[in-house]
């Protein structure tokens, strides 16, 4: 076989659509029998049918829009429960452009809201046994589809034409309340429910505050807004207190929970049963414990192992090489914030450093408890420590899903230690959980992180785990450089660059997502990048801004139009993740 070839059919099995791991991407029916119910699911969908506002928290492939996907679904075909909306916020950053071609952004922001709400109630309203025929447009005397025409004008900085111009001005906050609440009526509904998801916007302050404002005006008694976020990073501004307007809850499941293993096999049951299938149950048990209470790593996982197809003496070595590929992209996400958002740079930098420290620390102790009966897992920071900037690194971590943060524990002398958990997926390829072991015995690991944590967590200072690493620098936010020759800032109130003078201008992070390399798409073999590169097709932006590029994928040799649309997909999921 020849090495195009080889390369081929490997870029074949990579893209191979049969399993989808992403919640907002994956059919009705496999949301509705394919989610795994227990005491903390199903408290978790209690709360989101329920009254008031309520902001789910966790970082990304933890569950927050299957569970919002799942309730939406039970409401809709339930009479007794209420009116419910589900839409997704993830193209926010899609309308950061528009910043620079007009003075109300965050007007025409709100507007996409409200629109976007608007689709969804809808889509409800039909669903529920509506009129087949009515167009919400209609309520804002719009011709028929306008919702939907100015929604994707938006999204995609088209201008806007007259009839979207007169959309946008007419909607408003009081007059989608007033909709809903007729809608619910005429649907036999006594409520509303609004279920928003990817709401956390975190790379647009901006949009944010809007939003915000949004929530606290169109929350009442009888609109319930529930929001998904993400932990820590959601920056709520001076005008919403989170713990006021509503509660929050966690979606994020720890992984020393009791039944955790239990509810994560029937999760791989539901969604991914061929995925269990010759996987001896230490593998499994292995393999969950790495998936770090999220999900989704659990099925991409065992998709891995499955596509490895390791024989029996290989598993050990098969499984403990997919677990380091998984704390590697873990990193590697971690590391995208600070490409997305400049200011973030030093901190996640630092941060990183910051995680390997606790990773080592880990392993170390669990050499000491070796011959004991008990482990080390947790990490204890006195809560003095803790400035706004080491918070913010802290919470970044947390957002990559590389940190789960306990309760916060006294522990004598008035001291309070913030609690954490480093992914277990780092732990296991560090062989913190396999010290003197030169093996790869899958049942000793697990073993050994089936045992009891030690009473107390393992105690450190930012500065023993900073000079451990080497880390001299100073936390702080990062200034973007000058645009026309990449000088950096002198500071903040810094107008023109010192070095060319030219005028300087914040770049907006939906560019910079837009210039990424195609290369960095994951999913895409060495043979596809050449392919599409080979085309003078760089950039995401560029792909993406040709006119048919479906078309223009499948003039290139060997790229037909089921691979150019699995391209398609890869590229469009990539945006997705990034501006999310």
């Amino acid at each position: 076989m020849t090495a195009t070839l080889q390369a081929d059919e490997e870029f074949d099995e990579v893209l191979d659509d049969s399993f989808e791991e992403r919640a907002d991407h994956v059919e009705e029916n496999v949301i509705k029998s394919g989610t795994a119910t227990g005491d903390h699911f199903d408290e978790i969908v209690r709360i989101l049918c329920a009254r008031g506002l309520v902001l789910l928290v966790g970082p990304r492939g933890c569950g927050k829009t299957h569970l919002m996907r799942y309730a939406w679904l039970k409401c809709v075909e339930d009479p007794v429960r209420p009116f419910c909306v589900y839409t997704s916020l993830n193209r926010y950053l899609s309308l950061e452009p528009l910043s620079r071609v007009r003075t109300d952004a965050n007007g025409l922001f709100h507007s996409w809201v409200l629109a976007r709400l608007l689709e969804g109630a809808q889509d409800t309203f039909r669903r529920v046994g509506g009129q087949g025929d009515y167009d919400i447009g209609a309520e804002f005397d719009a011709a028929p589809g306008q919702m939907s025409k100015l929604v994707q004008a938006l999204e995609r900085n088209f201008q806007l034409d007259s009839a979207d111009e007169m959309l946008h001005r007419a909607l408003s906050v009081e007059k989608v309340k007033t909709i809903l609440a007729d809608l619910a009526v005429r649907s036999g509904r006594t409520r509303t429910v609004l279920l928003l998801d990817d709401a956390a916007l975190t790379l647009s302050p901006a949009f944010m505050t809007e939003f915000l404002d949004i929530l606290r005006v169109i929350k009442s008694q009888e609109i319930a807004p529930k929001c998904s976020i993400y932990p820590g990073t959601t920056v709520f501004g001076t005008r919403f207190h989170a713990d006021h307007e509503g509660r929050t809850i966690s979606a994020w499941t720890a992984p020393d929970t009791p039944g955790y293993g239990a509810m994560m096999h029937t999760i791989a049951e539901h969604r991914y049963p061929e995925g269990l299938a010759g996987i001896p149950p230490e593998a499994q048990a292995l393999l969950q414990h790495a998936a770090f209470g999220i999900p989704r790593a659990y099925l991409t996982l065992l998709r891995s192992l499955q596509a490895a197809k390791p024989t029996k003496p290989g598993m050990g070595s098969a499984v403990t090489k997919i677990i380091r590929t998984h704390r590697d992209n873990r990193i590697r996400e971690f590391r995208s914030l600070g490409e997305k958002v400049v200011e973030l740079k030093t901190l996640i930098r630092v941060g990183e450093k910051f995680f390997d420290g606790i990773v080592a620390a880990m392993s170390a102790r669990n050499e000491e408890l070796k011959e004991k009966r008990h482990k080390a897992t947790v990490l204890g920071i006195d809560t003095e420590e803790f400035d706004p900037l080491s918070s913010r690194m802290v919470d970044l971590l947390a957002e990559a899903g590389l940190l789960y943060r306990e309760e916060d524990v006294s522990h004598g002398r008035g001291r309070t230690y913030r609690r954490f958990i480093p992914h277990l997926a780092a732990l296991i390829a560090e062989r913190a959980f396999s010290p003197g072991d030169r093996g790869t015995s899958l049942a000793n690991i697990v073993d050994f992180i089936s045992r009891p944590n030690e009473k107390h967590p393992v105690r450190r200072h930012f500065t023993t785990l900073f000079a451990a690493q080497g880390i001299s620098e100073t936390l702080k936010l990062d200034l973007p450089p000058c645009q026309n020759c990449q000088t950096p800032r002198s500071g903040e109130k810094q107008k023109f660059c010192q070095n060319c003078g030219s005028k300087l201008v914040d770049e907006l992070i939906y560019n910079r997502i837009m210039g990424m390399e195609i290369k960095v798409v994951p999913g895409l073999t060495d043979f596809l990048i050449r392919r599409v590169e080979g085309a003078n097709i760089k950039s995401v932006g560029a792909l993406r801004a040709l006119q048919d590029p479906g078309t223009e994928l499948r003039k290139m040799r060997g790229i037909a139009q089921a691979r150019s649309d699995r391209i398609l997909s890869k590229v469009e999921a990539y945006v997705d993740e990034m501006m999310s």
